[in-house]
């Protein structure tokens, strides 16, 4: 048995990917789908940057409210 056979959890994923557009909504009403700053690079990277950790916190919350264990 492999690492990945022993730890995967198809169970687990397939409930946290239906999270994602939940998150994914979130994140893009507070920081927008893309940067409306076309050629700003600081710009751009900085709405990446926010834009990834309003998602990956959204993801936590929802994890822990639907009550998901690894």
């Amino acid at each position: 048995m492999t690492l990945f056979e022993k730890y995967y959890d198809a169970d687990y994923e397939r409930a946290r990917d239906k999270l994602i557009p939940k998150a994914e909504a979130k994140a893009n009403r507070n920081f927008g789908k893309t940067c409306k700053i076309k050629g700003n690079v600081k710009e751009s990277r900085k709405r990446a940057a926010q834009w990834s950790k309003c998602y990956h916190a959204e993801m936590n919350r929802l994890v822990d409210e639907a009550g998901l264990k690894r």
